[in-house]
């Protein structure tokens, strides 16, 4: 099951940024961002209703639950689409592959969590080849701005995974995401009402948007959000973090089919990617806890 739980991950979150890159063509940046929780508010709000799964979270609960709403969605899913709609949707992929490094370091401070050497020369390997990745992206004279501001991502990222381990495992996985996305809604929605939606050539332009941005929010925000929060709190943020180093290989894809550039070095990197992933990952996931239990 973890297994499943990592491949659809990884799947979803790769059609998303190609989604995310359709949805800008009708939609400001912080809409997508706004709309794309809504959705999956939505729907995990409707699988909560129906599994009947609700616990009344404490106050210091409460407070978390809003930090990881800050931190792990509402400020990468208000950047993303805006770096996303300057430099395409394959490179912003490639940065997401910082968090399994990020997490890493949060777990040794915060958790007193220390890698395996296979484990710890899994994830540098996976940051040599994504070195490669981020010089092919300055060759191409991408910003330092655009840089830096993807760069924050995984970042946040892996402090809102550390965070659901430590402050927030007690809760199950399904309505705690559904509660962290809520709290986004809340947080993203009225900003997004002050900036102006671009202007669409055609109904259809606009239709195609709208239909990624509602596949994006059920599908890969909602759902898959679901599913990394669950493997958050039974194998552990790394586990769950690697998921982030595929990513961009079907993003990639995509991209390539979607008329973005492809370099040779870009695809050594991904390989390189690739082959530590499986490194760190064979026989990496352990017997499902109690916690995810609580979800069905």
């Amino acid at each position: 099951m973890p297994y499943l739980l990592f491949l659809g991950c990884c799947l979803v979150w790769s059609v998303s940024f190609l989604l995310m890159k359709k949805a800008v063509v009708g939609f400001s940046p912080l809409s997508v961002g706004a709309w794309r929780v809504a959705g999956g508010a939505a729907m995990l709000g409707w699988l909560c209703w129906r599994r009947g799964v609700y616990q009344r979270p404490t106050r210091g609960q409460l407070g978390w639950i809003s930090l990881v709403s800050l931190l792990g969605c509402g400020w990468p899913y208000a950047v993303q689409p805006l770096v996303v709609a300057r430099q395409g949707s394959a490179f912003v992929a490639l940065t997401v592959t910082l968090v399994p490094l990020f997490t890493i370091t949060l777990s040794a401070v915060f958790l007193k969590v220390y890698p395996s050497r296979r484990q710890l020369i899994g994830v540098c390997g996976a940051f040599c080849f994504l070195a490669l990745l981020l010089a092919d992206g300055i060759r191409r004279e991408i910003p330092v701005g655009d840089l830096a501001l993807a760069g924050t991502v995984p970042a946040c990222y892996a402090g809102s995974n550390i965070l659901i381990r430590r402050k927030l495992s007690g809760l199950p996985s399904l309505w705690l995401t559904f509660l962290a996305l809520s709290g986004t809604m809340a947080l993203l929605m009225p900003i997004s009402w002050t900036v102006a939606a671009p202007v669409c050539e055609s109904s259809r332009e606009w239709w195609l948007a709208a239909g990624a941005l509602a596949v994006l929010g059920v599908l890969g925000t909602g759902l898959a959000t679901y599913w990394f929060n669950t493997m958050i709190q039974t194998q552990g943020p790394l586990f769950a973090g690697m998921s982030t180093n595929l990513v961009p290989v079907g993003a990639l894809v995509l991209g390539w089919y979607d008329s973005e550039r492809v370099t040779v070095l870009q695809i050594c990197g991904l390989v390189g990617i690739l082959a530590m992933v499986i490194l760190v990952q064979y026989g990496a996931a352990k017997p499902v806890r109690a916690t995810a239990k609580a979800d069905s």
